[in-house]
């Protein structure tokens, strides 16, 4: 990012907020993903392996929520309402 932009003119690299947001994005795909494999797999040795990358993998995701909400830039607990007033509002501070 920081070369190509820079040659490309662009000067707005990625912020902590958009990493993590991404990063909880990816996390939730892959506790998907490892829902459904542990429950299609059918060999003791493999499954025990996935269940286990399983629990590990919701472990790391709680930890990366609690770190986003505690910043802040996570909000679980909003109304829907309350939600869209903070996308309109980032929105209007775009322009």
């Amino acid at each position: 990012m920081g070369f190509l932009n820079m040659l490309m003119g662009i000067e707005n690299p990625l912020e902590e907020q958009d990493i993590v947001s991404d990063m909880l994005k990816d996390s939730k795909f892959a506790l998907i993903s490892l829902g459904r494999a542990v429950t299609e797999v059918s060999n003791p040795q493999l499954k025990a392996l996935i269940y286990s990358n399983l629990l590990t993998a919701v472990e790391q995701h709680y930890q990366l929520s609690d770190l986003a909400i505690n910043k802040d830039w996570y909000k679980p607990f909003q109304t829907p309402q309350q939600q869209v007033q903070d996308d309109l509002s980032m929105a209007q501070n775009l322009t």
